[in-house]
């Protein structure tokens, strides 16, 4: 009698009989409004439409839209759900020195780090290697120059 239990039980486990295969529809049917939740709903619950304004002014280097966007209740440290990077990583990657200074002025973090473990000095110091462009090059120094200020020491 244990080895029929057993064997039920295996065939359960491996989904070759009706208690199996109804185990497995009911887990997979859970399952995928998990990942959504997980994937979808909880990262835009945790990124407000505020922080989407923000990484855009930061991005596009307008001073206006980024005090706008931190005044209407922006995180200057909120991090992307994608990437992990803070609008902070945006503006310095884009040579927008004037939005790096205002976001270093209401507190953006200097040393956060990106889901790849670098900050925003290591990324423009890496494209800053790799420019060609010299108007891009000098305003890559630019934003170098007030992230290197803003440092903690």
């Amino acid at each position: 009698m244990s080895t029929d239990r057993a064997s039920s039980i295996a065939l359960t486990l491996f989904g070759l009989n009706r208690a199996g295969k109804i185990l497995y529809a009911t887990v997979f049917v859970l399952a995928v409004p998990a990942l959504v939740a997980w994937t979808v709903w909880l990262p835009r619950l945790r990124f407000s439409d505020a922080d989407e304004r923000l990484f855009k002014a930061a991005r596009h280097g307008d001073g206006a839209a980024v005090e706008q966007a931190l005044a209407a209740g922006a995180d200057v440290n909120a991090a992307s759900p994608i990437d992990g990077k803070t609008a902070l990583f945006r503006a310095a990657v884009f040579g927008r020195a004037p939005a790096v200074r205002t976001l270093l002025e209401h507190g953006a973090d200097s040393e956060a780090r990106g889901s790849d473990g670098r900050s925003a000095l290591e990324i423009v110091t890496e494209a800053r290697h790799h420019e060609k462009d010299a108007a891009v090059a000098a305003s890559l120094d630019l934003v170098m120059v007030v992230l290197r200020e803003k440092a903690p020491r």
